[in-house]
């Protein structure tokens, strides 16, 4: 996202960096992130919620609406039927493809004075774009429960065959022919050597200007959920302080791609070298569009026509339920309370709230590091590469301050 406070009712991000003496002293980060927004929820039927639930949302929209749907679903004691399953995690692995993308090709690029592939991002917008009317003959297909769903698997598979080449092309390009090279650290390096595709020119920069380490930390990956916990933490009377600055027992994580990679066979060899510095977040998201890829490719096997008006009970509906879902931006939590057909209460945890902390792993990136030789123009460059990695989903304002 470019540096520049997004507007509107999502709110945004400010940055401050103190330098002192060539060194990084402080860092300030304060968000303006409504996380009460959702309260408009509070009083509705849960059918109507849920219709105006993916307004709320200028990005992440489909996977916030799942996480939604999961959640009072959850509440409910239903299950929908498993093509209506499959169906939505399609959705989220295509949203978040497109959001991958976009940093990738056009706001990384730009950050590193690169040039955007911006023909190719146009392709793959436009492909993305039309999956869901593939899918959902009626459009609209947030219903509880399910909507009626006609795939068409002809053109389904064949949009899946041109995405693979386009994402192929524009990270290994013909060295693809030989095999995905992004697996290990030799052919990651043999790659990154020779390479002259959109992905090799960016990652060549970050070596250019000696920034392959920059915002090295110690956050560790948010870990597995215990959602009895997570529940009653954010069903608590500070419920929503939770959910503006959340810890698991005192301890900040980091979610997004590079948590989901962590023990990938080419990002843990990286992070020995580089720990969770600018290199290895970026091949994170490199490497997980082929990811994105695969689990297009396994819930497209599971898809079939259904007419979205049968559910199972499972017979265990609490009034309350969870929906986890894992967005484009890392770990997204809905919890709904549910009375008489009515949302009671509505909290979202977002990946943002984990990732920009104000003890997480940007400011713990940044503090003590030397910046003597650079000047704040580049120090400026250096802070919003890392904060463009770890991908808020509002606009951020950064302000360097010399001392």
């Amino acid at each position: 996202m470019t540096d520049g406070v997004a507007g509107g009712v999502e709110g945004g991000l400010n940055i401050q960096v103190v330098v002192q003496g060539g060194v990084i002293t402080a860092v300030d980060l304060h968000s303006t992130r409504p996380v009460k927004l959702c309260a408009v929820l509070v009083g509705r039927d849960a059918d109507a919620a849920m219709a105006l639930l993916p307004r709320l949302f200028g990005v992440c929209r489909i996977a916030q609406t799942v996480a939604g749907l999961t959640a009072v679903e959850a509440a409910l004691g239903m299950v929908p039927a498993s093509p209506q399953l499959a169906a939505r995690r399609f959705l989220v692995a295509a949203e978040s493809l497109e959001q991958t993308a976009w940093r990738l090709l056009l706001d990384w690029p730009r950050c590193v004075g690169a040039s955007p592939a911006l023909d190719t991002l146009k392709r793959l917008r436009r492909l993305l774009s039309v999956l869901p009317r593939k899918l959902f003959p009626d459009l609209t297909w947030n219903y509880i429960g399910g909507a009626r769903l006609l795939p068409a698997r002809v053109d389904l598979a064949a949009m899946l065959d041109q995405l693979q080449h386009e994402i192929h092309q524009v990270i290994g390009g013909d060295a693809t022919r030989n095999g995905w090279p992004l697996t290990d650290r030799r052919s990651f390096e043999r790659w990154l050597r020779h390479g002259s595709t959109p992905a090799t020119l960016t990652l060549r920069c970050l070596y250019e200007q000696g920034l392959v380490d920059f915002g090295r930390g110690t956050v560790e990956p948010l870990p597995a959920f215990d959602p009895a916990v997570l529940e009653r933490r954010m069903a608590a009377a500070d419920g929503y302080t939770f959910c503006a600055r959340p810890d698991l027992d005192g301890a900040v994580h980091e979610t997004g791609a590079l948590a989901r990679l962590w023990r990938h066979p080419l990002i843990a060899d990286l992070r020995a070298d580089h720990g969770n510095g600018l290199l290895t977040r970026w091949v994170a998201r490199w490497v997980e569009m082929d990811g994105l890829l695969a689990e297009l490719r396994a819930q497209f096997m599971l898809l079939e026509e259904h007419p979205g008006t049968s559910m199972e009970q499972n017979g265990v509906g609490t009034g309350t339920g969870l929906g986890l879902v894992e967005s484009a931006r890392g770990r997204l939590c809905h919890r709904v309370a549910v009375a008489a057909g009515q949302v009671t209460d509505y909290k979202i945890l977002a990946p943002t709230e984990w990732n920009f902390h104000p003890e997480g792993p940007l400011p713990r990136g940044l503090l003590g590091v030397r910046v003597a030789a650079t000047g704040a123009l580049s120090v400026r460059r250096a802070v919003t590469l890392l904060a463009t990695a770890l991908d808020p989903c509002v606009g951020f304002d950064l302000v360097v301050a010399e001392s």
